[in-house]
């Protein structure tokens, strides 16, 4: 990707252009399983940032810190686009690198200070170093679990199933989290 302009005001019109192709970002992972209209990665996103900003007050967490990872966390399927899995599995490292440089492209083009801040935050939650990083990557779990709910309630298709048990099995270390998820199926 190239680096976005050197000017901090033009560049959030740049950050906005990015930001916004993700709505039309569809989930790949829905699509595979049949949704016709799945959610937009934006959706998704949009729906982590919203809930790991009020568990992490709830928490007693750096809540700005949460919201940068949140909002950083799928920035890149902008220009990527949405993987699965088993799509990132197979080239880990290029994926990463392509990553790494969308985001410092853009933490590179805001104001060195706050720049400096979404770089680190971004680089928490790849390394998994700190408990807010945890918590952004346990709701985004729990989000596309709730998610799965909602298209299996509307659907009735069973191979979301696959999705959700996923999802359950990324969140059972927080056992409210956990709870949340398994009332959401059975209500």
């Amino acid at each position: 990707m190239s680096r976005l302009s050197g000017n901090p005001i033009e560049s959030l019109k740049e950050i906005y252009e990015l930001l916004s192709r993700l709505k039309e970002v569809k989930r790949t992972g829905w699509l595979e399983r049949g949704i016709r209209e799945p959610e937009s990665v934006a959706d998704h996103s949009f729906n982590v940032t919203a809930l790991s900003i009020i568990l992490a007050e709830i928490k007693g967490l750096d809540v700005a810190e949460v919201a940068r990872m949140a909002i950083l966390h799928d920035l890149p399927e902008a220009v990527i686009g949405d993987l699965t899995p088993s799509q990132k599995k197979e080239r880990i490292e290029e994926i990463r690198e392509i990553e790494e440089e969308i985001v410092k492209s853009i933490t590179e083009s805001i104001p060195r200070e706050v720049g400096e801040k979404y770089h680190e935050a971004w680089r928490k939650l790849v390394e998994d170093g700190s408990q807010e990083a945890k918590l952004v990557k346990l709701i985004d779990k729990l989000e596309m679990g709730l998610q799965a709910v909602k298209y299996i309630k509307k659907t009735g298709n069973k191979k979301l199933l696959e999705i959700y048990s996923s999802a359950v099995e990324s969140v059972k270390e927080d056992p409210e989290l956990l709870d949340l998820l398994e009332k959401a199926l059975n209500e």
